[in-house]
């Protein structure tokens, strides 16, 4: 990580912006508040936390973590609300909202258990919930949620919103949806450390596409996309299906998965 000057940093944000070096996305550029819950104790955890939990043992090269997957979300957000705004997209979206967006990107799996999804599986009763219904814990520690109330007075209860997939904003979807960037980069990612094809999104294309639209029924305004990025949406969901299909229920890795939770399951017995 390259550490830069951050124009009017505060102690309260870090006062400095980052610059990693990733091996799918390039450079990742954090600005001043992102880099400061990159530092925080409880976005460093996200570093022990494989992304595919046990499919490393079919796999080899899936070792990559949440940690890595997080900043690439963060990233490709940056680069749709930056895409959207070149449209006028944006104009009417509260700023704050647009600088919120980000954070919570970074922060979606901040929640995640060891292992990532596998003890989410275990018996309703056992753990708290999905990732997502503890992800207020972690957003009241206080180096995070003194960042997020750098950006605005009800940061953490906003970004918590957008991460649970219960906020108002327009910008709901780039977070949490159907159409969420966590899916392009997972996917991404994952087939690229797997060592698998079946990955291939048009990333620049269907970001390209994104424009915000008025629901009919609703009225309210939500991400969409234009037609001429429908294609690159056909492909996300093919890579998904693909994805699912070859690496995510390989038998291997089902096979040690339930394992794995059965020894959970008995030490929380």
């Amino acid at each position: 990580m390259k550490r830069e000057a951050g124009a009017g940093g505060g102690a309260d944000a870090g006062g400095q912006a980052i610059t990693i070096r990733d091996p799918l996305w390039d450079t990742i550029r954090l600005d001043r508040y992102a880099a400061a819950i990159v530092d925080s104790e409880a976005f460093q955890r996200l570093r022990y936390i494989r992304q595919l939990g046990l499919a490393y043992l079919v796999y080899p090269g899936a070792t990559h973590t949440r940690f890595d997957h997080a900043l690439g979300v963060y990233h490709l957000t940056v680069r749709a609300l930056g895409a959207l705004d070149a449209r006028d997209g944006l104009c009417d979206v509260d700023p704050a909202e647009c600088r919120l967006v980000p954070l919570a990107a970074l922060l979606h799996d901040i929640g995640h258990y060891p292992f990532s999804h596998a003890v989410e599986e275990l018996d309703e009763g056992r753990i708290p919930g999905q990732h997502e219904a503890v992800v207020g814990r972690f957003l009241a520690e206080p180096a995070v949620s003194r960042t997020l109330e750098a950006v605005a007075p009800d940061g953490p209860a906003r970004v918590e919103a957008l991460i649970r997939g219960r906020s108002d904003s327009p910008l709901q979807g780039l977070v949490s949806g159907s159409l969420d960037l966590d899916k392009i980069e997972y996917l991404c990612r994952d087939a690229r450390f797997c060592g698998v094809p079946y990955g291939d999104v048009d990333v620049d294309r269907l970001l390209d596409g994104l424009v915000l639209l008025r629901d009919p029924v609703t009225g309210r305004r939500e991400v969409g996309v234009h037609e001429k990025g429908v294609a690159a949406l056909e492909s996300l969901l093919f890579s998904k299906y693909q994805m699912f299909r070859n690496v995510y229920w390989h038998h291997g890795v089902r096979a040690a998965t339930v394992m794995y939770k059965r020894i959970v399951a008995d030490a929380i017995d």
